[in-house]
């Protein structure tokens, strides 16, 4: 295992600004899995686990948003993003896509325009369209941020995770945690794009064969979210994980599972079905 080479790191121009990202794992029998991450999230940020993990299965594409010029953001600009990193590691061909939260939100806008190149589609606690609950919570986010509060990052920590996961830990544990997160004036544009999120048309269109996850105690994007998307997408599929929002930190191997079962057989489950959660 110490032998394997080092993940490529490349790169792509798209509307004038260089997209970042990352190929590792063997070309085999799997489709290569394109990853998609979320809000203020990063490669390491949101798949420090499961890209490793996922490397040793298969080839996984692992994309960092980058900025676009301009003073507000739009979904049209990730797609693209996520569309040239596609294009330019499997030009022609199709590819398996995965995106978590803000990600799976890109990931099914790119699978709805792509069509039949995104053979296989994974949505790990996604949205079609932002409700009351979700734009309440960005208004509180918003406030905190224009006034500079020193909550805001533990605002964000105890929206990402559950009761279970925080009652295991100290006060100081979970700040410490908080005290990781960088809020950029991109990661606020973000914020931003967030509420203002309706796909619902276009995830109807959605050929993809496609496995919905939704997390069972998430606060930021309830799995009634996740239960919509599985109901808009006619050949899917559909389970949960005991978990907060931040699933890909609470429970990264039990993710790993579904995933890994997902792009190895993805026909195991016909559309429609409701895949049991792994017992503990």
């Amino acid at each position: 295992m110490l032998d394997r080479p080092k993940p490529q790191e490349k790169e792509v121009v798209v509307g004038g600004v260089t997209v970042r990202y990352r190929v590792d794992g063997p070309e085999n029998g799997r489709l290569p899995l394109v990853m998609v991450h979320g809000t203020a999230g990063s490669i390491d940020g949101h798949y420090g686990y499961l890209f490793p993990m996922m490397a040793y299965r298969q080839r996984v594409i692992a994309l960092e948003f980058a900025e676009p010029e301009g003073e507000t953001l739009e979904l049209d600009q990730l797609v693209a993003q996520v569309q040239a990193v596609i294009d330019a590691e499997r030009p022609g061909k199709p590819v398996a896509l995965m995106g978590y939260s803000l990600g799976a939100v890109v990931a099914a806008a790119t699978a709805a325009l792509l069509g039949k190149r995104i053979e296989n589609l994974i949505l790990i606690a996604g949205w079609q369209k932002t409700d009351t609950h979700q734009l309440f919570r960005n208004k509180v986010w918003k406030a905190l941020r224009n006034d500079g509060s020193a909550s805001l990052t533990e605002y964000m920590t105890f929206c990402a995770f559950s009761p279970a996961f925080m009652n295991i830990r100290t006060v100081d544990d979970m700040a410490a945690a908080a005290g990781m997160l960088n809020v950029t004036p991109f990661v606020e544009k973000q914020m931003d794009l967030n509420t203002r999120i309706d796909i619902a048309a276009a995830v109807e269109t959605i050929t993809a064969r496609t496995l919905v996850i939704g997390c069972t105690s998430d606060m930021m994007v309830p799995k009634h979210h996740s239960k919509a998307l599985f109901g808009s997408i006619p050949d899917a599929r559909y389970t949960e994980v005991p978990s907060g929002h931040a699933v890909v930190h609470e429970r990264p191997a039990e993710l790993f599972y579904h995933i890994d079962n997902f792009t190895r057989l993805p026909g195991t489950h016909p559309a429609g079905t409701i895949i049991p959660a792994q017992k503990p």
